[in-house]
């Protein structure tokens, strides 16, 4: 629905996909497993003139600390493995090339190198956090993140090829 309704004007639109993919890459690096289509809503933009869509701000990225390995929605040609190399599968249906893609994953495991501090500044307990970071910072998860590097995919790194739907009348 993002790419066929959502507001072109001002790459906005582009902008959204990015954001759509850096959160998913973020909820499968978190742990978060509840993923579903009630927790990535759209906004209705100016309703009366033509009633385009925009990413809503993210809510409910909570880690499930079950380390269960799937994700609720589909994140790449695996299904709903919970790993980078499957969200990089598709990365061309958000509008990002394969380096493209890459370099945001870097960008959201250098937001996660502080995940404890982040938590522990909004009041989680110190118990809380030892708990959260079996699952986040257990092997499956820390090793995906130590091991990703975007210069995998230079070699790869073309533009993806625009993905705009028009509106149906």
């Amino acid at each position: 629905m993002l790419r066929r309704w959502g507001v072109a004007d001002g790459g906005v639109n582009d902008a959204d996909s990015r954001e759509l993919f850096r959160r998913m890459v973020f909820n499968i690096l978190m742990d978060n497993t509840d993923d579903h289509e009630k927790n990535h809503a759209l906004l209705v933009v100016r309703p009366r003139a033509n009633g385009r869509y925009r990413l809503s701000p993210a809510y409910d990225v909570l880690p499930s600390a079950g380390a269960h390995g799937y994700q609720e929605f589909v994140c790449g040609e695996d299904g709903h493995d919970s790993t980078l190399k499957n969200a990089m599968s598709q990365c061309h249906a958000f509008g990002l090339s394969n380096l493209e893609a890459a370099r945001e994953v870097e960008r959201v495991i250098a937001v996660m190198g502080d995940w404890r501090g982040h938590f522990k500044a909004c009041g989680v307990t110190d118990a809380d956090i030892d708990s959260i970071a079996q699952h986040v910072d257990g092997n499956k998860l820390r090793v995906q993140r130590e091991e990703f590097s975007a210069r995998d995919y230079e070699s790869v790194g073309a533009k993806a090829p625009s993905r705009r739907f028009k509106r149906p009348r």
